[in-house]
Protein backbone atom coordinates (compact mmCIF):
# COMPACT_ATOMS: atom_id res chain seq x y z
CA UNK A 1 0.00 0.00 0.00
CA UNK A 2 2.75 2.42 0.68
CA UNK A 3 4.66 1.89 -2.28
CA UNK A 4 1.28 2.26 -4.16
CA UNK A 5 0.76 5.53 -2.65
CA UNK A 6 4.32 6.58 -3.05
CA UNK A 7 4.24 5.87 -6.72
CA UNK A 8 1.09 7.99 -6.77
CA UNK A 9 2.93 10.83 -5.14
CA UNK A 10 5.47 10.63 -7.82
CA UNK A 11 2.93 10.95 -10.22
CA UNK A 12 1.25 13.66 -9.23
CA UNK A 13 4.77 15.74 -9.00
CA UNK A 14 5.56 14.69 -12.40
CA UNK A 15 2.60 16.00 -14.00
CA UNK A 16 2.85 19.23 -11.56
CA UNK A 17 6.61 19.37 -13.43
CA UNK A 18 4.96 19.28 -16.95
CA UNK A 19 2.38 21.45 -16.03
CA UNK A 20 5.67 23.83 -15.14
CA UNK A 21 7.32 23.29 -17.40
CA UNK A 22 3.90 23.76 -20.09
CA UNK A 23 3.42 26.81 -18.67
CA UNK A 24 7.03 28.46 -18.95
CA UNK A 25 7.25 27.14 -22.77
CA UNK A 26 4.08 28.96 -23.53
CA UNK A 27 5.30 31.97 -21.58
CA UNK A 28 8.46 32.38 -23.13
CA UNK A 29 8.03 30.74 -26.51
CA UNK A 30 9.89 33.50 -28.30
CA UNK A 31 12.78 32.95 -26.86
CA UNK A 32 12.88 29.41 -26.65
CA UNK A 33 11.69 29.47 -30.43
CA UNK A 34 14.82 31.74 -31.07
CA UNK A 35 17.41 29.57 -28.85
CA UNK A 36 16.03 25.83 -30.44
CA UNK A 37 16.17 28.04 -33.99
CA UNK A 38 19.82 28.92 -33.84
CA UNK A 39 20.83 25.96 -32.48
CA UNK A 40 23.82 24.29 -33.88
CA UNK A 41 23.76 20.74 -34.46
CA UNK A 42 27.81 20.12 -33.76
CA UNK A 43 27.36 21.30 -30.36
CA UNK A 44 24.66 18.88 -29.88
CA UNK A 45 26.49 15.78 -31.53
CA UNK A 46 28.94 16.72 -28.78
CA UNK A 47 26.28 16.21 -26.05
CA UNK A 48 25.30 12.96 -27.24
CA UNK A 49 28.60 12.10 -27.14
CA UNK A 50 29.01 13.30 -23.60
CA UNK A 51 26.20 11.24 -22.30
CA UNK A 52 26.82 8.55 -24.17
CA UNK A 53 30.06 8.18 -22.14
CA UNK A 54 28.30 8.82 -18.90
CA UNK A 55 25.77 5.88 -19.66
CA UNK A 56 28.62 4.08 -20.37
CA UNK A 57 30.80 4.35 -17.45
CA UNK A 58 27.83 3.34 -14.89
CA UNK A 59 27.55 0.70 -17.43
CA UNK A 60 31.31 -0.43 -16.42
CA UNK A 61 31.08 0.35 -13.37
CA UNK A 62 28.02 -1.53 -12.54
CA UNK A 63 29.81 -4.86 -14.27
CA UNK A 64 32.85 -3.95 -12.03
CA UNK A 65 30.18 -4.30 -9.20
CA UNK A 66 29.20 -8.04 -10.52
CA UNK A 67 32.82 -8.91 -11.09
CA UNK A 68 33.20 -8.17 -7.16
CA UNK A 69 30.41 -10.38 -6.37
CA UNK A 70 32.00 -13.23 -7.88
CA UNK A 71 30.42 -13.77 -11.05
CA UNK A 72 31.64 -12.90 -14.19
CA UNK A 73 30.38 -9.88 -16.64
CA UNK A 74 32.37 -9.27 -20.06
CA UNK A 75 32.49 -5.68 -21.58
CA UNK A 76 30.52 -6.90 -24.05
CA UNK A 77 27.77 -9.20 -22.82
CA UNK A 78 27.70 -6.52 -19.69
CA UNK A 79 26.72 -3.50 -21.70
CA UNK A 80 24.09 -4.74 -23.78
CA UNK A 81 23.03 -6.42 -20.29
CA UNK A 82 22.80 -2.31 -18.85
CA UNK A 83 22.13 -0.56 -22.40
CA UNK A 84 19.18 -2.50 -23.01
CA UNK A 85 17.71 -2.76 -19.33
CA UNK A 86 18.28 0.98 -19.12
CA UNK A 87 15.34 1.45 -21.13
CA UNK A 88 12.86 0.13 -18.77
CA UNK A 89 13.35 3.57 -17.30
CA UNK A 90 10.81 4.76 -19.88
CA UNK A 91 8.15 2.29 -18.63
CA UNK A 92 6.58 4.24 -15.28
CA UNK A 93 7.17 2.45 -11.75
CA UNK A 94 10.93 3.20 -11.66
CA UNK A 95 11.70 -0.09 -10.94
CA UNK A 96 12.04 -1.66 -14.69
CA UNK A 97 15.73 -0.32 -15.25
CA UNK A 98 16.48 -2.34 -11.88
CA UNK A 99 14.15 -5.37 -13.36
CA UNK A 100 15.55 -5.03 -17.12
CA UNK A 101 19.42 -4.80 -16.09
CA UNK A 102 19.22 -7.94 -13.83
CA UNK A 103 17.38 -9.99 -15.83
CA UNK A 104 19.32 -9.62 -18.56
CA UNK A 105 22.43 -10.34 -16.53
CA UNK A 106 20.35 -13.50 -15.19
CA UNK A 107 19.24 -14.71 -18.68
CA UNK A 108 23.18 -14.57 -19.07
CA UNK A 109 23.49 -17.46 -16.00
CA UNK A 110 24.46 -14.90 -13.28
CA UNK A 111 22.65 -15.57 -10.34
CA UNK A 112 19.35 -13.95 -9.54
CA UNK A 113 20.57 -12.58 -6.09
CA UNK A 114 23.88 -11.63 -7.24
CA UNK A 115 22.59 -9.94 -9.93
CA UNK A 116 19.85 -8.07 -8.57
CA UNK A 117 22.05 -7.17 -5.07
CA UNK A 118 24.68 -5.76 -7.46
CA UNK A 119 21.89 -3.53 -9.93
CA UNK A 120 20.87 -2.27 -6.09
CA UNK A 121 24.14 -1.26 -5.31
CA UNK A 122 24.87 0.48 -8.63
CA UNK A 123 21.83 2.63 -7.59
CA UNK A 124 22.81 3.74 -4.52
CA UNK A 125 26.31 4.61 -5.76
CA UNK A 126 24.66 6.39 -8.65
CA UNK A 127 23.31 8.70 -6.24
CA UNK A 128 26.07 8.63 -3.64
CA UNK A 129 28.29 10.10 -6.78
CA UNK A 130 25.52 12.32 -8.03
CA UNK A 131 25.21 13.86 -4.15
CA UNK A 132 29.14 14.14 -3.97
CA UNK A 133 29.63 16.50 -7.03
CA UNK A 134 26.35 18.54 -5.76
CA UNK A 135 27.95 18.56 -2.67
CA UNK A 136 31.23 19.85 -4.05
CA UNK A 137 29.63 22.04 -6.83
CA UNK A 138 26.70 23.37 -4.70
CA UNK A 139 29.69 24.96 -2.50
CA UNK A 140 32.09 26.53 -4.38
CA UNK A 141 29.29 27.57 -6.95
CA UNK A 142 29.40 31.98 -6.97
CA UNK A 143 25.85 32.15 -6.09
CA UNK A 144 22.96 30.34 -4.36
CA UNK A 145 21.91 28.48 -1.08
CA UNK A 146 24.50 26.38 0.87
CA UNK A 147 22.01 24.85 2.51
CA UNK A 148 21.42 21.74 0.00
CA UNK A 149 24.69 21.03 -0.69
CA UNK A 150 25.69 21.48 2.54
CA UNK A 151 23.36 18.91 3.80
CA UNK A 152 24.31 16.41 0.52
CA UNK A 153 27.68 16.51 2.53
CA UNK A 154 26.59 16.05 6.02
CA UNK A 155 24.77 12.81 4.47
CA UNK A 156 27.55 11.68 2.64
CA UNK A 157 29.86 12.06 5.79
CA UNK A 158 27.12 10.57 7.67
CA UNK A 159 26.40 7.83 5.45
CA UNK A 160 30.59 6.56 4.96
CA UNK A 161 30.80 6.60 8.89
CA UNK A 162 27.61 4.42 9.19
CA UNK A 163 28.83 2.01 6.22
CA UNK A 164 32.17 1.42 8.63
CA UNK A 165 30.35 0.84 11.26
CA UNK A 166 30.03 -3.30 12.21
CA UNK A 167 26.12 -2.42 13.92
CA UNK A 168 24.74 -1.05 11.04
CA UNK A 169 26.19 -3.09 8.76
CA UNK A 170 24.50 -6.31 10.63
CA UNK A 171 21.14 -4.73 10.59
CA UNK A 172 21.68 -4.10 6.49
CA UNK A 173 22.13 -7.29 6.40
CA UNK A 174 19.39 -8.32 8.57
CA UNK A 175 17.09 -5.69 6.29
CA UNK A 176 18.59 -7.16 2.99
CA UNK A 177 17.59 -10.80 4.56
CA UNK A 178 14.18 -10.30 5.33
CA UNK A 179 13.23 -8.12 2.15
CA UNK A 180 15.07 -10.46 -0.37
CA UNK A 181 14.76 -13.88 1.34
CA UNK A 182 18.39 -14.10 0.34
CA UNK A 183 22.06 -13.75 2.65
CA UNK A 184 22.73 -11.13 0.88
CA UNK A 185 25.70 -9.39 2.55
CA UNK A 186 27.29 -5.68 1.22
CA UNK A 187 30.58 -5.30 0.07
CA UNK A 188 34.14 -3.99 1.98
CA UNK A 189 33.38 -0.06 3.03
CA UNK A 190 37.13 0.50 1.44
CA UNK A 191 36.06 -0.90 -2.01
CA UNK A 192 32.84 0.69 -1.78
CA UNK A 193 33.74 4.14 -1.23
CA UNK A 194 35.89 3.37 -4.37
CA UNK A 195 33.34 2.61 -6.31
CA UNK A 196 31.35 5.55 -6.02
CA UNK A 197 34.34 7.49 -6.49
CA UNK A 198 34.60 5.71 -10.10
CA UNK A 199 31.06 7.19 -10.52
CA UNK A 200 31.83 10.80 -10.14
CA UNK A 201 33.60 11.55 -13.96
CA UNK A 202 30.03 9.66 -15.14
CA UNK A 203 28.20 12.91 -13.34
CA UNK A 204 30.85 15.31 -14.72
CA UNK A 205 30.41 13.78 -18.54
CA UNK A 206 26.39 14.21 -17.99
CA UNK A 207 27.03 18.21 -16.59
CA UNK A 208 28.94 17.98 -19.87
CA UNK A 209 25.77 17.00 -21.61
CA UNK A 210 24.27 20.17 -20.66
CA UNK A 211 27.60 22.40 -21.49
CA UNK A 212 27.28 21.48 -25.26
CA UNK A 213 24.01 21.88 -25.05
CA UNK A 214 24.71 25.33 -23.72
CA UNK A 215 27.14 26.06 -26.15
CA UNK A 216 24.74 24.51 -29.06
CA UNK A 217 21.69 26.84 -28.27
CA UNK A 218 23.74 29.84 -28.18
CA UNK A 219 24.17 30.46 -24.30
CA UNK A 220 27.90 32.02 -23.13
CA UNK A 221 30.16 29.99 -20.57
CA UNK A 222 32.37 30.78 -18.11
CA UNK A 223 34.39 29.05 -15.39
CA UNK A 224 31.75 29.86 -12.58
CA UNK A 225 29.29 29.49 -15.03
CA UNK A 226 30.04 25.62 -15.65
CA UNK A 227 30.09 24.80 -11.85
CA UNK A 228 26.67 26.25 -11.58
CA UNK A 229 25.86 23.79 -13.91
CA UNK A 230 27.11 21.09 -13.00
CA UNK A 231 25.50 21.61 -9.33
CA UNK A 232 22.03 22.49 -11.37
CA UNK A 233 22.93 18.94 -13.36
CA UNK A 234 23.27 16.56 -10.45
CA UNK A 235 20.36 18.08 -8.78
CA UNK A 236 17.96 17.86 -11.24
CA UNK A 237 19.00 14.70 -12.21
CA UNK A 238 18.51 13.55 -8.08
CA UNK A 239 15.30 14.52 -7.73
CA UNK A 240 14.09 12.92 -11.12
CA UNK A 241 15.37 9.68 -10.06
CA UNK A 242 13.75 9.48 -6.25
CA UNK A 243 10.59 10.91 -7.63
CA UNK A 244 8.97 7.99 -8.62
CA UNK A 245 6.55 8.08 -10.56
CA UNK A 246 6.54 9.30 -14.45
CA UNK A 247 9.18 7.61 -16.55
CA UNK A 248 12.76 8.78 -16.56
CA UNK A 249 11.86 11.25 -13.63
CA UNK A 250 10.37 13.00 -16.82
CA UNK A 251 8.53 16.51 -15.63
CA UNK A 252 10.45 16.68 -12.10
CA UNK A 253 14.08 16.92 -13.69
CA UNK A 254 12.78 19.90 -15.83
CA UNK A 255 11.05 21.50 -13.00
CA UNK A 256 13.89 21.36 -11.48
CA UNK A 257 16.67 22.40 -13.46
CA UNK A 258 14.62 25.26 -15.07
CA UNK A 259 14.03 26.73 -11.48
CA UNK A 260 17.58 26.28 -10.65
CA UNK A 261 19.07 27.46 -14.21
CA UNK A 262 16.91 30.58 -14.90
CA UNK A 263 18.65 33.41 -13.20
CA UNK A 264 22.25 32.11 -14.84
CA UNK A 265 20.74 31.29 -18.32
CA UNK A 266 17.47 33.84 -18.73
CA UNK A 267 13.95 31.82 -18.76
CA UNK A 268 13.82 31.22 -22.42
CA UNK A 269 17.18 29.50 -22.52
CA UNK A 270 16.92 27.68 -19.09
CA UNK A 271 13.34 25.76 -20.90
CA UNK A 272 15.30 25.57 -24.15
CA UNK A 273 18.07 23.71 -22.70
CA UNK A 274 16.28 21.59 -20.24
CA UNK A 275 14.23 19.99 -23.41
CA UNK A 276 16.94 19.63 -25.36
CA UNK A 277 18.84 17.97 -22.85
CA UNK A 278 15.76 15.59 -22.53
CA UNK A 279 16.10 14.73 -26.27
CA UNK A 280 19.06 14.52 -26.27
CA UNK A 281 18.87 11.94 -23.04
CA UNK A 282 16.95 9.56 -25.26
CA UNK A 283 19.16 9.72 -27.73
CA UNK A 284 21.94 8.46 -26.07
CA UNK A 285 19.65 5.95 -24.39
CA UNK A 286 18.60 4.31 -27.77
CA UNK A 287 22.03 5.06 -29.25
CA UNK A 288 23.42 2.90 -26.40
CA UNK A 289 20.94 0.45 -26.91
CA UNK A 290 21.04 -0.46 -30.82
CA UNK A 291 25.05 -0.48 -30.81
CA UNK A 292 25.18 -2.46 -27.81
CA UNK A 293 22.51 -5.56 -28.82
CA UNK A 294 24.19 -6.28 -32.12
CA UNK A 295 27.87 -5.76 -30.55
CA UNK A 296 26.32 -7.71 -27.40
CA UNK A 297 24.70 -10.73 -29.35
CA UNK A 298 27.38 -11.60 -31.15
CA UNK A 299 30.02 -11.76 -27.94
CA UNK A 300 30.74 -15.78 -26.82
CA UNK A 301 28.52 -17.11 -24.03
CA UNK A 302 29.31 -16.36 -20.44
CA UNK A 303 30.93 -18.77 -18.33
CA UNK A 304 29.95 -19.26 -14.84
CA UNK A 305 31.82 -20.28 -11.31
CA UNK A 306 29.85 -20.24 -8.09
CA UNK A 307 29.70 -16.62 -6.62
CA UNK A 308 30.48 -16.03 -2.77
CA UNK A 309 31.31 -12.50 -1.85
CA UNK A 310 27.88 -11.29 -1.74
CA UNK A 311 26.52 -14.28 0.15
CA UNK A 312 26.79 -14.99 3.56
CA UNK A 313 29.53 -17.49 4.84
Amino acid sequence: MSSRLANLVGIAIGFAGLAFVAVRIVRDREEIADALGSADPLWLVAAVASGLGAMALLGVNWLAIIRHGGAPAPWRRGLYWFFVGQLGKYVPGGIWPIVGQAELAHRDRTPRGIAYWSTALSMVATLLGAASVAAVAGLVAPAGSRLLPALFAAALALGTVALASPRVRDLMHRTADRATSRELRLPEARWFTGIVARYLPAWVLFAGMNVFTVQGLGGSLDAEFVVTLIYATCVSWIAGFVIIGLPGGLGVREAVFISMMTGPLGAGLAVSVALVSRVVSVAVDLLGAAVSVPVGRSAPPVEHDTPTRYAAP
